[in-house]
């Protein structure tokens, strides 16, 4: 029962993110994430994974070497948020959240307009909720250790630990601190 409170928690802290008009995000229709795949003589669409939480923004590029451009190009970057505790229970499904970034034809959401946009640059947050039940101390230090590791070997991946009990806020804010300088800010963040 407390990681399904922990995650209603962590679904209403995304709405508070997504409705932060500072951050000018990308209205998807769903947490879900998408790839083309070539099947039968033709490419369709199959879905990649649900996240828990997707923020989705442009990210404009200056100018650099190369010729001026009459208009502004931009980068479309993502914050994929996964709270890992009961499904990191082994090594694939952590790692394999990390290594998004090498399906071949891209990662895509589903926009709120019907649309699909592509996200060029992602980074995979990992929550990890601590504090487990006497019973399930060993389940966690295995979903830890497993999503440590994938966070560790993949270069677009960062793990948070965060309290089971941590109010919507906290997690808000947590989320926001990492996605900020990712989304908006300079650079790229590190882990913390």
């Amino acid at each position: 029962m407390g990681n399904v409170s922990f995650t209603s928690r962590l679904r209403a802290a995304v709405d508070d993110i997504c409705a932060d008009e500072s951050l000018s995000l990308i209205e998807c229709a769903s947490g879900s994430l998408y790839s083309p795949v070539y099947r039968g003589s033709k490419y369709v669409w199959t879905r990649v994974m649900d996240t828990d939480g997707l923020l989705v923004a442009k990210r404009r590029i200056h100018e650099g070497e190369g010729a001026a451009t009459t208009h502004e190009e931009c980068l479309t970057l993502g914050v994929i948020i996964q709270s890992e505790d009961a499904t990191s229970q082994t090594k694939p499904n952590p790692i394999g959240k990390a290594a998004l970034g090498h399906i071949p034809n891209g990662i895509w959401a589903r926009t709120k307009d019907n649309g699909r946009t592509r996200i060029d640059r992602f980074l995979v947050l990992f929550l990890l909720p601590k504090g487990a039940a006497r019973n399930r101390v060993a389940k966690f230090e295995t979903a830890r250790r497993n999503v440590q590791n994938a966070a560790d070997m993949m270069p677009d991946a960062v793990a948070i630990k965060l309290p089971r009990g941590a109010s919507q806020t906290a997690i808000r804010d947590k989320i926001i601190k990492i996605a900020r300088p990712f989304l908006r800010g300079r650079g790229r963040p590190k882990g913390s």
